[in-house]
């Protein structure tokens, strides 16, 4: 599969000799290779997905698959609605895991021990898995339930007031994550070199951010990639800093990777994203309850309050989604390259910042020549030449 990934990546490469020189000022041939062929393979499996994805949600929705799901959950459940739907939900949520288990085992797994990316056991990969199945149970049955309690009440304007009780839902699991959530797949420990520690948060003051804790994340336990994040916010906010990073960077370049973390809280892009999502949601229900209204009106579910329709719903939201993605994106990159200026305003020091581009690019196998589709459509941050140039 990496020869076919190598084959893939060459492909679609082809016609950048610009791009292929200025890498190679800092990647060697067999390293632009590697990442092509890593990277390559990751276009491929999202395209996969995608088309797995879109094949379950049609199939449920035209064929007699979900209504019979629905009226076997509704005879288990009595005359209980919340319970039939939460049967429902359930049901379909297991069968949608399932469906995508082989993808994500190779693609998470296989292939990340294939290129060496990945330190972690089959059974831990698999109690990782366990763990995110959990918690999607535990986080999108209430919340579908409460979805469609909206939806019952006011079929024609559920979108608004479920709207608002997300966003509030989003904001607390902002809040909660980094003490609930995050220590379910990481352990987290003090920072113990004090020098290092006295760096960052003299760096965070600088960057006006107030924080107290500096903890260290044992990620090497699941992978050879280095990272480093500011999360929470008040009484939970903190510093993270993977133990991969600390292994193979050094002061200066660690304080580059924080200093552009910190960009982000410079610039408020957690609450810029946080409400962007909230008005993207909203206008994603709003379009779900027409679509709805479509779906009793042809047949395929008989009231909008139907649990039947939920497949319809996700359907609605992933296709916007999808179509919406290059524009995320072109956000997303936008506040990165933000963050990128910030970094180097706030470490005030060009070398290290290029050389940790140039270093995590490496050890992340990243694609230094990326095809522009692939930019447009699935980079959250700008290439890694870009990133450079930033620096240079």
């Amino acid at each position: 599969m990496c020869a076919l990934s190598l084959l893939l990546a060459s492909a679609v490469m082809a016609g950048t000799p610009g791009m292929r020189e200025a890498a190679l000022r800092h990647f060697t041939p067999e390293e632009i290779a590697r990442g092509q062929s890593y990277m390559g393979g990751r276009y491929l499996l999202f395209g996969i997905r995608s088309v797995v994805q879109l094949a379950f949600f049609l199939v449920l929705i035209f064929a007699p698959a979900s209504r019979t799901l629905r009226d076997l959950s509704e005879a288990w459940a009595g005359h209980r609605p919340w319970l039939a739907l939460t049967l429902y939900a359930a049901c379909l949520l297991l069968l949608y895991r399932l469906l995508l288990l082989p993808l994500e085992l190779y693609g998470g797994y296989y292939r990340e021990h294939a290129y060496g990316l990945s330190t972690q056991g089959l059974g831990g990969w698999f109690r990782d898995w366990g763990k995110g199945l959990l918690l999607q149970v535990i986080l999108l049955l209430p919340t579908v339930n409460l979805l469609y309690l909206f939806v019952r009440r006011d079929p024609l304007r559920w979108f608004l007031p479920a709207g608002g009780v997300l966003a509030v839902l989003i904001l607390v699991l902002a809040f909660a994550s980094p003490v609930l959530i995050d220590p379910l797949f990481h352990t987290f420990t003090p920072l113990k070199d004090a020098d290092l520690k006295g760096r960052v948060i003299r760096l965070a003051e600088r960057a006006g951010i107030a924080v107290e804790q500096v903890l260290e994340a044992d990620a090497s336990r699941r992978t050879v990639k280095a990272n480093a994040y500011v999360t929470g916010f008040g009484r939970t906010k903190r510093i993270v800093l993977y133990d991969t990073l600390l292994k193979r960077a050094s002061a200066d370049e660690v304080e580059v990777v924080l200093a552009h973390e910190m960009g982000h809280r410079m610039y408020r892009h957690i609450w810029k994203g946080v409400g962007l999502s909230v008005v993207a949601l909203c206008v994603a229900l709003g379009i779900a309850a027409v679509v709805f209204r479509w779906g009793s009106a042809r047949g395929l579910i008989t009231h909008p309050g139907d649990p039947a329709g939920l497949p319809l719903l996700i359907l609605t939201l992933f296709l916007l989604n999808l179509v919406t993605l290059p524009l995320q994106n072109v956000v997303s990159r936008h506040f990165e390259r933000q963050a990128d200026r910030a970094a180097l305003e706030l470490a005030g020091n060009r070398q290290a910042h290029i050389k940790v581009e140039v270093d995590l690019a490496r050890s992340n196998l990243a694609d230094t020549t990326p095809p522009r589709w692939a930019v447009l459509l699935l980079y959250t941050h700008p290439p890694v030449l870009e990133r450079i140039a930033i620096a240079e």
